[in-house]
């Protein structure tokens, strides 16, 4: 039985999956399997709150599951009052580079901050305006505000952050924006500079009146005293997610994998070593990225000694240590997740459709069957294909299942780094 979703969540999540997308909202109503994976991200998350955190890496092949993991983390976070940063790292987007590639990457975290009433992303700015708003309160109203007060008012509160790197910069910083919002300033140079907007560290000081300039050496540091920040004002603490980090995995130059992997270490054994507070951070890749030992995270030894599995696991699956290898699903959770799309199409449309259980394990034993594409075919793949079969039958009064699906294949995306799953026995 498909549970009754909203009538918005379930056009979005039936959209993005017809193209083969994950969905940023509704995850919660397809979830299949998972359960330990899920049971070692809410342990983080206890932690996170606790002032403790998490680094790991979450690695499968691609359309195995890891952007749809990592996006039911983040919207299990912040509906337990976590702020949530995420980025795709790519070419011009990493942990940093010789032309700001970190800082950008710093960028678009802070561009995709978000919360339990902001998720689509753009919080910093909401978050920061409604902390002005209650010192405003507090000290009798936008006539009475001063520099000097909303300063005082915000070091008062983050007083406990004070031995932190940069933490007297970026607290002035963050009450110059208060000011500035409170008094209607446009076009604030703090916001600029918490956004990572300068590049220059004489403009910084010229218009800001501090030393720190966020770039590819420092951002994050800066990430740290957001963490912080964040629960100096009522969250529980921030979680970091940075797709895509295969794109490490391909860069021709050594040297600047090298940099990369060095900073992934610097970021990992200051979680790890409980230097940092209230953060986790999450990083998602392909099992070559982590494995392979001439490009991947086991071709820097310092990584490859945190990372490698230990020498009892003895081929079983590890689910509390630093990496998180996302198996397939299995076959009967594949056709779990297929009867759950069928019945939310046939709520979206309001029908009931020609397609049962024995259709049903018809059409996966079809995806499956053939020598070719059984190979490349993902769970993005069958399930992508099976809403598009259920619009093609839903329009077409004459069309049959048996014409459409016994017999053939099912088209899959040419993926060389999907996943097979076995044939069907259910």
């Amino acid at each position: 039985m498909v549970a009754n979703v909203p009538k918005r969540t379930l056009t979005t999540l039936m959209n993005a999956m017809s193209s083969g997308v994950v969905p940023r909202r509704g995850l919660e109503y397809i979830a299949v399997g998972r359960k330990k994976e899920t049971q070692t991200f809410v342990g983080d998350l206890e932690d996170t709150a606790e002032g403790g955190g998490a680094f790991r890496f979450i690695s499968g092949r691609f359309g195995n599951g890891k952007s749809f993991m990592t996006q039911m983390i983040r919207n299990y976070a912040m509906d337990k009052g976590f702020v949530v940063m995420d980025a795709d790292l790519a070419i011009n987007r990493r942990l940093t580079g010789s032309k700001g590639e970190g800082l950008n990457t710093y960028r678009e975290l802070v561009k995709n901050t978000a919360y339990r009433t902001r998720p689509e992303g753009g919080a910093v700015e909401p978050i920061l305006q409604d902390w002005a708003e209650t010192l405003s309160e507090e000290i009798g109203g936008r006539e009475k505000v001063t520099r000097e007060i909303i300063g005082s008012r915000v070091r008062a509160q983050t007083a406990s952050m004070s031995s932190m790197q940069f933490c007297h910069d970026f607290v002035k910083v963050i009450s110059d924006y208060v000011y500035d919002y409170l008094t209607d300033v446009e076009d604030s140079p703090a916001l600029r500079w918490l956004k990572g907007e300068y590049e220059l560290k004489s403009n910084v000081r010229k218009e800001i009146g501090i030393n720190t300039l966020i770039d590819d050496s420092d951002w994050y540091e800066v990430i740290k005293l957001w963490a912080e920040t964040f629960v100096r004002l009522g969250y529980k603490g921030l979680v970091v997610f940075l797709d895509e980090a295969v794109v490490l995995y391909k860069l021709q130059s050594k040297v600047s994998r090298t940099n990369n992997y060095e900073r992934l270490l610097t970021m990992f054994n200051d979680i790890m070593q409980g230097k940092s507070s209230h953060l986790s951070m999450y990083i998602c890749g392909t099992p070559e990225f982590i494995q392979d030992p001439n490009r991947g995270l086991y071709s820097y030894e310092a990584l490859k000694s945190r990372l490698v599995s230990g020498r009892y696991e003895n081929g079983y699956d590890n689910y509390l240590g630093p990496v998180i290898n996302l198996r397939p699903l299995s076959n009967e959770e594949v056709f779990v997740l297929l009867r759950t799309i069928k019945g939310l199409h046939e709520q979206r449309y309001d029908y009931t459709s020609e397609i049962d259980d024995r259709k049903l394990e018809i059409y996966l034993k079809t995806v499956l069957s053939n020598n070719i594409s059984s190979s490349m075919v993902t769970p993005r793949e069958i399930t992508r294909d099976l809403i598009s079969l259920l619009d093609t039958l839903h329009q077409n009064p004459d069309a049959r299942f048996e014409e459409l699906v016994e017999g053939r294949s099912v088209d899959a995306d040419h993926n060389p780094d999907g996943d097979v799953i076995e044939d069907l026995d259910i």
